[in-house]
């Protein structure tokens, strides 16, 4: 009976030449919207599969490509190379583009599905965003179709649309959600409604919807029945997703400067150009956006977070509380969230985290005075290298000039020498060959390069040197399963002030006021650990360096050279150079973190600490993706407290969110 039923719908789709569209007609369904599907404007769903002669010919021309670049190796090895640097920094870029949107844009760009086949055969594979839609994004086809005379007209120019997107530019399908033409008719545009992420405006396909209307408004005015239809469309889509009109969001565009791409902020319904570098959707269709706007909050009658109770649904209360905020707004409303936000929490604590019976312990073993701070801040710090400790034997470095050896009451200068390590320190000098169990190694002009070092930035940017001296010696080390090995190590001897300058916790796409909360933050959790006493869980109490380069140790310490690419992290440690964070006249312990499960964790409920009340557990929105608390996720969370930093009005306001007594005091 299963099987007759089975091919039954199988019959029935077959004959009104079904497409994905129809399957998913109930979430592409708005209310009173007429909605042309594809099916009624006939459209050839074979160019979206695989086996498309078209798509084959794509596949080929990629394989040939490949061929044609091997080949040219062997003849003009020089063009080769040219060729294959320009990919591999195109690639470079685009990784480091991605990686930025999945750390400061996660939810944004997960997927809920993908989908690979079409009455069994493959497709193009489209993927779905269900979830989280925050923007509307309007456009014109560009071209003056002015011979359009009617609704018919329209579908055979559709048929073309959809040629152009799917097989001239690989798009797998028509890049629009939705199309609209001059005489009030709304065409479903990519196959799966508005869920489906469409193929228009790079690095912002997943969370917006794309409404594109037929003509060209750099030339054309846009008719009374289409601003209808796109007014009546938007109004039912920010019902339906729970869009604001009035806010605001991010949008994302390529930049020349890493990490490539720049986020700025926009309405919530924008045009094409406030999402790239074009000029669509026409100056003459973009300058009624404000008023567009105006009428479809008109429409919904929209109400603001003040007078909205906050639902207990995650989806619901992400999308009103990441409205526009004031530091003074949110913290008037936090006794309406934070009934919800115990429950989750509870939630988490019952099954993900069970505390331990020694819940009293005194993270602090000494204080440090403001005093002391200021001494420490103008003495050296001593950085164990992990990776190259852990990963290498062989040292080959270069110096800014000669480099300086100092070992066994020796000192010598050198241009030409190798340091390896076996069983001891083997060092080559002028070839002249020398045994020790402790070298320092300095350079004439402070540089120093770590040339076999393969540690790159996204951009290839090697990540190799070094102010300071290195020092190469036994010492205790703990690995990342904390088991304690007693071995050579790499240790980066430096001043502290330089220290600060290489710690990466920032970048320039983020606001110079969240820059400057980092840096203060970064400093104190270095001022911290550098008395001896105030051991960091990851260092051996008789270890001999303060610090580790690794960030899921200690300290994210990269290269001396960043100056040249962080402009924006510079202003800020130049503005903070005189000031530290202070807790009741002490250095305070004040870890921080990526992103959170609706809330931040207090020192007593994760650490057990007793003895630093400023730790406090906080409401906070910037949601992960996997919340079983693996990571430590308690106190700041540096994510919201960017997107928060554009509102509220100082780097105090968002420390004192965070961590309640802490204050900026200057030296």
């Amino acid at each position: 009976m299963k099987r007759i039923f089975k091919y039954k719908i199988l019959f029935t789709l077959l004959i009104v030449n079904c497409t994905l569209s129809i399957i998913y007609a109930a979430d592409r369904n708005l209310p009173d919207i007429d909605i042309i599907s594809r099916a009624e404007r006939w459209v050839d769903e074979t160019m979206r599969l695989e086996s498309h002669e078209r798509f084959q010919s794509i596949l080929q021309y990629r394989e040939n490509y490949k061929k044609e670049m091997e080949a040219l190796k062997d003849i003009d090895f020089d063009t080769y190379y040219q060729k294959y640097q320009a990919d591999q920094e195109s690639s470079y870029q685009s990784k480091m583009a991605n990686d930025y949107l999945k750390d400061n844009y996660f939810d944004e760009i997960d997927l809920d599905w993908t989908n690979y086949t079409y009455w069994w055969q493959d497709l193009w594979r489209p993927e779905y965003h269900k979830d989280n839609k925050t923007k509307i994004i309007v456009h014109h086809t560009a071209s003056d179709n002015s011979e359009l005379k009617n609704k018919q007209d329209v579908i055979e120019y559709l048929s073309w649309v959809f040629y152009y997107h799917t097989l001239k530019h690989w798009r797998w399908d028509i890049g629009y959600n939705f199309l609209i033409d001059p005489f009030w008719n709304i065409y479903e545009g990519r196959a799966g409604g508005e869920w489906v992420v469409w193929a228009h405006a790079k690095w912002n396909n997943t969370p917006s919807i794309w409404i594109s209307l037929i003509w060209n408004f750099d030339v054309q005015e846009p008719t009374v029945e289409a601003l209808d239809s796109l007014i009546k469309l938007s109004t039912a889509l920010t019902k339906k997703y729970n869009i604001n009109p009035k806010s605001r969001v991010d949008y994302h565009r390529d930049s020349k400067e890493a990490p490539y791409i720049l986020s700025e902020e926009n309405y919530s319904i924008a045009g094409h150009r406030d999402a790239g570098i074009t000029s669509c959707p026409g100056d003459n269709l973009y300058k009624l956006l404000p008023q567009i706007r105006d009428i479809v909050s008109s429409n919904l009658q929209w109400k603001t977070l003040a007078s909205s109770s906050i639902s207990s649904s995650s989806t619901q209360t992400k999308s009103k509380i990441n409205n526009k905020l004031t530091y003074e707004y949110f913290q008037s409303i936090q006794h309406k969230i934070i009934p919800v936000i115990k429950s989750i929490k509870d939630k988490y604590l019952n099954e993900y985290w069970k505390p331990s019976p020694q819940s009293d312990f005194s993270k602090i073993k000494w204080n440090i005075d403001k005093i002391q701070a200021t001494i420490y801040l103008n003495q050296d710090i001593s950085v164990l290298l992990y990776e190259l400790t852990q990963e290498y034997d062989i040292y080959d470095l270069s110096c800014d000039g000669w480099c300086v050896f100092v070992f066994d009451k020796n000192r010598i200068e050198a241009e030409e020498w190798s340091l390896q390590i076996w069983d001891e320190i083997s060092l080559t000098i002028w070839q002249n060959f020398y045994n020790t169990d402790r070298v320092v190694v300095y350079s004439q002009n402070d540089l120093i390069n770590i040339q076999n070092y393969d540690r790159k930035s996204y951009a290839n940017i090697p990540r190799n040197t070094f102010h300071g001296a290195m020092i190469f010696k036994k010492d205790y080390i703990k690995n990342k399963a904390w088991v304690e090995d007693y071995k050579y190590l790499v240790i980066n001897k430096l001043p502290f002030s330089q220290y600060l300058r290489w710690i990466v916790e920032t970048n320039d796409t983020e606001s110079l006021t969240k820059n400057k909360v980092m840096s203060l933050l970064a400093k104190s959790y270095a001022l911290f650990y550098m008395h001896p006493e105030n051991i960091h869980p990851n260092i051996p109490d008789t270890a001999t360096y303060n610090a580790v380069d690794d960030p899921d140790i200690f300290q994210k310490y990269i290269w001396a050279g960043l100056e040249n690419t962080l402009t924006k992290r510079y202003q800020a440690l130049d503005s903070t150079q005189d000031q530290i964070l202070l807790y009741q006249n002490i250095v305070p312990i004040l870890p921080y973190f990526s992103c959170s499960a609706w809330f931040t964790y207090s020192a007593s409920e994760k650490r057990w600490w007793s003895d630093t009340p400023y730790l406090k557990s906080k409401f906070d929105i910037w949601i992960c993706k996997d919340k079983d608390f693996s990571w430590h996720w308690v106190w700041l969370s540096w994510l919201w407290a960017e997107r928060r930093s554009k509102f509220w009005r100082s780097c105090q306001d968002i420390l004192n969110y965070y961590y309640p007594w802490i204050q900026i005091e200057n030296l």
